[in-house]
């Protein structure tokens, strides 16, 4: 019941993200059946639980089957290691049985998924971030754009103006592209004809290689999934000049325009473009600048603006680029990961504070044995303090590869999805610092039962047991 309030007073502020701006009803919202139906189902599994629990914990205690010994308790015994560190081993690897059993697996298990669920949070949190300070992720693998004709009408002469913009020390390559509308049976396919007078601008590839000549097509991967072909087959694209093959030499992303998104389209060189369409026809002509890595486009452009601002019109001007949608709607959500990380790792240390008290708690009389024999109280705190690391070595020991994989792959079907070109994020801070930060976490956590098992009345507790 509690969840379900704070799921209504949480509904303040969802959607998160793009989503909100299209939420027709913003604000606090019930959807009574959803609520009813969580609330019905948390009951049941509850319950269920707790009868599977229930059954397991008699069945274990009065058939007297054997506690589980750990190989690792066993090994740990042989090479002789000092008795807090097996008492403390055996606490955190060994159940018990009856009365004395502790919730081992459960504690082994959330620190697994908190290590986990922290670090696929953060490997996916990087690859957003990636994304946003790399604009070639989604195919803006250049820098700057200008506009020179619109519907076969000249805005401005491309050829001399780019021939200066490529003679400045910062512009690595530049681009003509004409744009064409084109049909691949009954999909609609906009075709970029690219010319470059030098250094040759190419379209970002995911496989395959760029366009070489007239017969030659590189497809954007929305476009070509639609279509249903893949590097190496023969595309036929018709445009007014009728039908003709090309072959599919490249995947990847094109310029985004009017009438596509940047994973929607094609890129052909300007041959291949004359193939389709007569002289002067175009939807739109721009020119693409790709600048020198440490270039400021924003600088760059507004020097080349005010070199061309004698040879064109006042109204042609080079821009910077505009992210995509895909990447405002990714940046929203940003976030969210990150949330669901903190909120795994917090249920994994209120796991671990579990597991910690309840094993003082449960072995009172074996501790207190322990020390009626010469266990010092500094040795007692040894035992908790070692049953906290081992508990979070385990969760870093299985949690860290498997974050690292589920990180990744979570990413790479976003990248596919959005979509974005895959590049493996790495999150190296976190990398770096979970593990210390974990293991000092579950031992700050191991402070207070660690002194409560030295405050226990050794002779009262022999003597009721």
């Amino acid at each position: 019941l509690a969840g379900a309030a704070a799921a209504i007073v949480a509904s303040r502020w969802m959607p998160m993200g793009a989503a909100a701006t299209a939420e027709p009803t913003p604000g606090i919202d019930a959807d009574w059946p959803v609520l009813a139906g969580g609330v019905a189902a948390t009951a049941v599994l509850v319950a269920a639980g707790s009868s599977v629990a229930a059954w397991l914990a008699l069945r274990d205690g009065g058939a007297g089957v054997n506690s589980g010994r750990s190989k690792i308790v066993a090994t740990a015994a042989r090479l002789g290691l000092p008795v807090p560190v097996l008492v403390g081993a055996r606490f955190a690897l060994e159940r018990g049985r009856g009365t004395d059993s502790l919730p081992v697996r459960p504690a082994l298990l959330s620190a697994v998924v908190g290590v986990l669920g922290v670090l696929a949070a953060f490997m996916f949190s990087s690859g957003v971030a990636d994304t946003d300070d790399n604009p070639e992720r989604y195919g803006q693998n250049y820098q700057l754009i200008g506009f020179f004709g619109f519907n076969g009408r000249y805005l401005a002469e491309p050829d001399p103006a780019l021939a200066e913009v490529a003679a400045d020390p910062a512009v690595a390559a530049t681009a003509q592209t004409r744009l064409g509308v084109t049909q691949a049976g009954p999909t609609s396919v906009t075709l970029f004809g690219a010319t470059s007078p030098a250094t040759p601008w190419q379209p970002l590839l995911t496989e395959g290689r760029p366009a070489a000549d007239e017969h030659e097509v590189v497809l954007a991967v929305s476009s070509a999934r639609r279509i249903g072909v893949g590097v190496g087959d023969d595309v036929t694209l018709t445009g007014p000049l009728g039908h003709q093959v090309f072959r599919v030499t490249g995947l990847g992303f094109v310029p985004a325009g009017p009438h596509n998104g940047y994973d929607e389209g094609g890129v052909t060189t300007g041959a291949g473009y004359d193939r389709l369409f007569p002289p002067g026809q175009f939807k739109f002509l721009f020119g693409l600048v790709t600048l020198k890595p440490g270039a400021d486009a924003g600088a760059v452009a507004a020097r080349l603006n005010e070199r061309l601002r004698g040879s064109v019109p006042e109204r042609f001007a080079l821009l910077v680029p505009d992210p995509p949608e895909q990447l405002g709607q990714m940046r929203g959500v940003e976030s969210l990961p990150i949330m669901l990380g903190a909120f795994l790792g917090l249920l994994a240390l209120g796991a671990a504070g579990h597991a910690l008290v309840t094993a003082v708690r449960r072995r009172g009389q074996e501790m207190a044995v322990l020390r009626a024999h010469g266990m010092t109280r500094w040795q007692a705190r040894g035992v908790v303090l070692t049953q906290a690391t081992i508990l979070a070595l385990t969760g870093l020991l299985f949690g860290l590869p498997l974050g690292f994989v589920l990180g990744r792959a979570l990413w790479r079907i976003v990248a596919d999805t959005m979509p974005f070109f895959y590049h493996p994020p790495l999150a190296l801070l976190a990398l770096l610092l979970i593990g210390p930060l974990t293991l000092l976490a579950v031992n700050l956590l191991a402070v207070w039962p660690a002194r409560l098992s030295t405050r226990t009345r050794v002779g009262h507790v022999l003597r009721t047991e």
